[in-house]
């Protein structure tokens, strides 16, 4: 922990660089927090941690206790990380921002590299490495055409200048709004391949002290997620898919095309789609329709290939 085994206050002992604000959510974030924090006060020089959490109730709030300069605030009203990342940015003082995630791990000279790109992009992310029982690089993070699902590590706060979310939907896709926003604000995007952070999954219980939000967990086999509470897992892919439509274009490079978010879409009421979004509305028929025709096309590939067996079957059915 900073300031028991070693001062690793970069801040203090580099007062000549030009501070940076971070970012943080947490919630019940304690059994990788030190290892967070310690990376990021190394490498960052810390101008303020400002912290929004949901309402832990393990050590989390007592670690952040012990590191200088964060500026706290407990908000369980709070239900998303799109209204937490709102109250953090409106926080943000300084002309470069760094999100970072309370399971995150920044490896030595990150900060150095990273700083490199600054006249290059507006707001970038480094490569993501999982961190499991073993390291799998997460080959999307250095794809500028696909979503990584981490949040750009550095920006300039004016990059979000027009950030807001209005409703509780936006949870799951905060990723793709930040980096839509700024890249509508004029500001350039951009992926890092030179340096990483570390990604760690647990495998203990995620928002044990939410009763909305818990209810799944990380399972070690071929890593995936094991859903506790299917109403709580529904509920949250219903607000997902309505972030989407509601606050991203059809034409966002993550979105558009994207067959299994179509997919997922179709789920929504398709009156409230076009009440929202006109642009989704037609999407959204374009792809009914498409898929429509495919059927019908799989249909008849199967009727050629059996003759009339499959061509009895119909007519058995539709006679029912």
């Amino acid at each position: 922990m900073l300031g028991v085994y070693e001062n690793i206050d970069r801040r203090a002992k580099e007062p000549g660089l030009t501070p940076v604000d971070v970012l943080m959510l947490t919630l019940d974030a304690e059994r990788y927090l030190e290892k967070c924090l310690d990376s990021v006060y190394a490498e960052i020089p810390v101008n303020n941690l400002i912290v929004v959490d949901g309402g832990s109730s393990d050590n989390t709030l007592s670690l952040l206790r012990e590191y200088p300069r964060v500026e706290i605030h407990v908000r369980p009203d709070i239900r998303t990380t799109g209204k937490g990342l709102e109250l953090a940015l409106s926080r943000a003082a300084t002309e470069w921002i760094a999100f970072i995630d309370s399971d995150m791990e920044l490896p030595e000279g990150w900060y150095e590299e990273m700083s490199k790109y600054k006249d290059k992009y507006d707001y970038f992310e480094s490569k993501r490495i999982m961190h499991w029982e073993f390291y799998r690089e997460n080959a999307a993070s250095v794809d500028i055409d696909r979503r990584s699902y981490a949040i750009g590590q550095l920006a300039k706060l004016n990059c979000f200048r027009d950030y807001h979310v209005e409703d509780d939907y936006m949870w799951g896709a905060t990723d793709m709004l930040l980096r839509q926003i700024a890249e509508k604000n004029g500001y350039r995007f951009g992926k890092i391949a030179n340096t990483y952070h570390y990604h760690h999954a647990t495998d203990n219980l995620k928002y044990e002290s939410d009763q909305v939000k818990r209810g799944r967990r990380l399972v070690f086999k071929e890593p995936k997620e094991e859903f506790l509470d299917r109403e709580n897992r529904e509920k949250a892919l219903d607000r997902y898919r309505k972030a989407v439509v509601k606050y991203l274009d059809p034409e966002f490079v993550y979105v558009r095309g994207h067959e299994p978010t179509l997919e997922m879409l179709m789920k929504l009421d398709a009156d409230w789609v076009k009440s929202t979004s006109t642009k989704w509305h037609r999407v959204l028929s374009e792809y009914r329709k498409w898929r429509h025709i495919r059927r019908l096309e799989r249909l008849a590939k199967l009727m050629m290939r059996h003759g009339a067996t499959i061509g009895d079957r119909i007519r058995r059915v539709s006679l029912r």
